[in-house]
């Protein structure tokens, strides 16, 4: 009996194969990590041969990175969508329950990007070069709100993010314990007004 064939996938220019080939990388590195997939393990997910793969990518880490910046910029849209209009919220506890709702629904949205994009080890100077993006991003939204002064505005982005990213491994390490607007309001409350008191 002669062995099993691979199903002959699509012919499809790179252009076109590159996005499919993400999208079956995502769950591998969400699930495995960087180090554990191989470029055969994505083909093989992805239905396609190694020497494809290889025509649309010349290494992993060069998909790698494109995943990441195709992730990270449907998550900031993702935030974008979440932000309430520009205009004064109300007081700085405000801000950043209004900033922090916006990151942790895009959690809730996309948790395999979260779990490549900030649980990998791999990469550490990437993921710091993509968290000063994102507290950049977050000052602009800031100010857009208020008319702090600009020094408030960057302290409070990178206060944002750092807030953002415990919520986002309590909401990745601990599923359903919290839903985002819940979280934000806590952790913006605790930030502003301290732990709160027993009962």
């Amino acid at each position: 009996m002669d062995p099993p064939t691979r199903a002959r996938a699509a012919h499809l220019g790179p252009e076109l194969r590159r996005p499919l080939l993400l999208d079956a990388a995502l769950p591998l590195f969400a699930r495995e990590g960087y180090e554990a997939v191989s470029m055969q393990a994505i083909a093989d997910a992805a239905g396609v041969s190694k020497p494809v793969l290889y025509s649309c990518y010349a290494s992993k880490e060069e998909l790698f990175e494109e995943l990441m910046r195709r992730e990270e910029r449907k998550l900031w849209h993702m935030v974008e969508d979440s932000v309430p209009a520009p205009g004064a919220l109300g007081d700085t506890e405000d801000l950043l329950r209004h900033g922090l709702a916006a990151l942790l629904r895009a959690v809730v949205a996309a948790p395999e990007a979260f779990r490549v994009i900030y649980l990998q080890r791999h990469g550490e100077n990437r993921i710091e070069r993509g968290r000063e993006h994102w507290e950049q991003r977050m000052a602009e939204v800031l100010a857009a709100w208020t008319k702090l002064p600009d020094r408030e505005t960057r302290l409070l982005g990178k206060m944002l993010v750092a807030l953002g990213e415990l919520g986002f491994r309590v909401q990745l390490e601990e599923p359903g314990q919290w839903q985002p607007d819940a979280l934000a309001a806590y952790l913006a409350r605790v930030v502003i007004r301290g732990i709160p008191k027993s009962r």
